[in-house]
């Protein structure tokens, strides 16, 4: 066991530097010796907890992982309890997703830094560190942030996930954004971007949803000329495109099973190949996934790999829905009646108190997007100072899809074509719950002649959830 102080440095901060071999401590004490701290290292964890408990925790902790007698996210969680305000690093050349992510969601780590480190960002964490502690551990995201990203929210509950998006930005591990459609999965994900130190180069957003299986692999990892029908030249895909920065892959649940079995190469390997060639290339970004649709869930349906599962969902970010931040539905409310009448030249500057009271009450199924959307066509729509209780209430009675917390059970399609389903439940041959359902499904879509998206509104869905339910159904259809 080796404990070393290193002197010469004002004691404006402690660090602690926790690794069971020693040319690594060393390594990374000379990439930190130009700050003015006081250094100490450690080649037991054993060692480091017992100094945390009769001296004192140190103001930022850098341990390693895979460490005899104690991991360091267990290191990390008993430091914690003795000081929650001790900044903790993670650096690990192993990717223990489970304990990472536990440890992330647990609040316990502040940073995680793969191995081999870039000296550069290594050294601009530990500054950002001290800085934290020099201004009393306050970490909250400030006003100036959510502004510059064009973020409204003052509720615990956002609050609490942009600063969750802020400490797993640096991570350099796969994150996965959950929430309701609407709730804002890729502005979360540009924050993450924007946080981390890839925020220099390129964010190139990708919603599985969209593509045919052939060309979302063309899209993601780029072809040659003459791959298939139609590439008549070389093309990049993002993964090319975004190279040192950001991908987001939207609808994640979307991609067909064969076409994750090579994403999660990609992910393992950290390089990929582009359709029609043998070729490999390596590849640098940060990979941020989401879906409207659980990952568990798809995984338990049979329509998502379990091993690409655990690739994708290191860090895990969930978005509360609309109805969920009372706090925040009035100021985004009162942000787009100012935006869109500023767009359209109109005099509206506020809600009278009726038309808040419904704001605040209302369900928002279509969660932010729903109440944009419903703003944006109330202004174009009509003309005055004050947007009214009347003006807001015509319009969601008007609307079919949307619904009100007391009028759930009330719900009905308005449209006469789609009243009579032909589901049948008094047949003789009763059929297997998830083949009525494709029935039920499938005869929608029909009556909005082919339109997915259109059918998705008025079941209450998501697009991607019938693209989902189809590939599940085929498995089923081939196992019977």
């Amino acid at each position: 066991m080796l404990r070393e102080l290193i002197v010469g440095y004002t004691m404006q901060a402690t660090i602690y530097l926790v690794d069971d071999e020693l040319p690594i401590l060393k390594s990374v004490r000379r990439v930190l010796q130009g700050l003015d701290a006081q250094i100490v290292i450690f080649e037991s964890p054993i060692a480091a907890l017992e100094a945390c408990k009769n001296d004192k925790c140190p103001d930022l902790l850098i341990s390693d992982q895979r460490m005899p007698l104690l991991l360091g996210t267990e290191l990390i969680a008993q430091v914690k309890t003795l000081n929650k305000n001790t900044q903790c690093f993670l650096m690990s050349a192993y990717h223990d997703f489970d304990d990472v992510a536990k440890a992330f969601n647990l609040s316990n780590i502040d940073r995680y830094i793969s191995k081999p480190w870039d000296n550069k960002e290594l050294l601009l964490h530990v500054k950002e560190a001290i800085i934290v502690q020099n201004n009393d551990t306050n970490t909250t995201i400030s006003n100036d942030q959510l502004s510059s990203l064009n973020i409204i929210a003052q509720s615990e509950v956002m609050l609490k996930v942009f600063s969750q998006a802020q400490k797993a930005a640096t991570s350099n591990v796969p994150i996965f954004i959950h929430g309701e459609t609407g709730t804002g999965k890729e502005l979360i994900a540009k924050s993450c971007h924007h946080f981390s130190l890839r925020s220099t180069h390129d964010f190139v957003a990708f919603n599985c949803a969209n593509f045919s299986d052939t060309l979302m692999e063309s899209q993601l990892f780029g072809h040659k000329k003459g791959a298939f029908t139609g590439a008549v030249s070389d093309q990049q895909g993002i993964f090319s495109t975004a190279e040192k920065g950001t991908v987001f892959l939207d609808e994640v649940t979307c991609i067909p099973l064969p076409l994750q079995a090579k994403l999660l190469r990609v992910i393992q390997e950290r390089e990929y190949s582009p359709v029609g060639s043998h070729h490999t290339h390596k590849f640098d970004v940060q990979i941020l996934s989401a879906s409207s649709t659980s990952l568990s869930q798809a995984v338990m349906d049979g329509t998502f790999r379990e091993d690409l599962y655990y690739r994708l969902n290191v860090i895990h970010i969930s978005i509360p829905p609309l109805r969920d931040r009372e706090l925040d539905i009035i100021l985004i409310a009162e942000y787009y009646l100012k935006r869109f009448s500023d767009q359209e030249n109109k005099r509206f500057k506020h809600f009278d108190h009726q038309a808040k009271s419904l704001i605040l009450n209302y369900n928002w199924p279509g969660n932010v997007r729903q109440l944009e959307n419903l703003i944006h066509s109330l202004v174009i729509l009509n003309d005055g100072e004050v947007m009214s209780y009347n003006l807001l209430k015509e319009s969601l009675d008007n609307n079919p899809v949307f619904f009100q917390r007391d009028k759930v059970e009330k719900i009905e399609i308005s449209s006469s074509d789609l009243q009579t389903l032909p589901i049948d439940i008094n047949h003789n041959h009763l059929k297997p719950l998830w083949q009525m359902e494709q029935d039920y499904i499938e005869e929608t879509i029909n009556q909005c002649e082919g339109n997915v998206t259109k059918a998705a509104s008025i079941l209450e869905i998501s697009p991607s959830t019938i693209y989902r339910k189809q590939q599940s159904w085929l498995k089923n259809q081939a196992q019977l």
